[in-house]
């Protein structure tokens, strides 16, 4: 997939940067202090320092190694070292297309601007890391129960798989759940969890708790060659 699930909105807050990868390129992700959100190639173009270690001042990323300032269009508008120079218009970072919806963030390294698949009026849940393969955790998800904390059994019940996104049914709550992949490199990937119905705080804990089993399934017994 090149439309990308990297992260929720609500962990990127105003002046902040974070990493992410999609396809196995390195890419930092920051929004300027008005809330402007941008996606680059992790990479200052002055001594390859990431960018994801920088920090954002006002509306441009400095390079945390020798503070050169970067506006939101990627080109370079201030060296520290030379605060009278006007920096060449040739210095830039190569962009990359982004956008939120559904509360999460989207990366397009194809720089396309078409949508993402069905996560309208979703609520996010958890993003979590997992040291296995989508594959892995699609075939656990395939016949997946787990305890809950009333001595019972929560079920997802498969119904839906579109691009890279599992929708299941979780019984007895009663809710609808998207689970978004993001393939990481080295056997790793991220699953995003939102729903589709709005959850009381006991339902929250559940869902988290399943998905806590879900993680510690796939990673069981790890056939990652296969």
């Amino acid at each position: 997939m090149d439309c990308v699930a990297v992260g929720f909105s609500k962990n990127l807050q105003n002046g902040r940067v974070m990493r992410a990868l999609v396809n196995e390129k390195d890419i930092v992700l920051w929004r300027s202090r008005s809330g402007q959100l941008s996606a680059w190639e992790n990479r200052c173009p002055h001594r390859g320092m990431r960018l994801s270690h920088g920090f954002v001042r006002g509306e441009a990323l400095a390079c945390m190694y020798h503070g050169w300032h970067y506006d939101s269009e990627g080109k370079c508008r201030y060296i520290p070292a030379h605060p009278d120079l006007d920096p060449p218009t040739t210095i830039g970072i190569e962009k990359y297309f982004s956008f939120e919806k559904g509360g999460i963030i989207w990366v397009d390294i194809r720089n396309k601007t078409g949508g993402p698949p069905i996560v309208e009026n979703l609520i996010p849940i958890r993003s979590m890391e997992f040291h296995c393969k989508v594959e892995r955790v699609e075939r656990v998800l395939t016949n997946f129960e787990s305890p809950s904390s009333h001595k019972s059994t929560i079920r997802f019940y498969h119904v839906d798989q579109r691009a890279n996104t599992v929708i299941v049914k979780i019984k007895p709550l009663g809710k609808t759940l998207h689970l978004i992949f993001q393939e990481l490199p080295n056997f790793r990937c991220f699953l995003h969890a939102l729903s589709a119905d709005k959850c009381e705080v006991g339902q929250y804990k559940a869902i988290s708790r399943c998905l806590d089993h879900l993680r510690r399934e796939s990673e069981t017994q790890l056939d990652i060659l296969k």
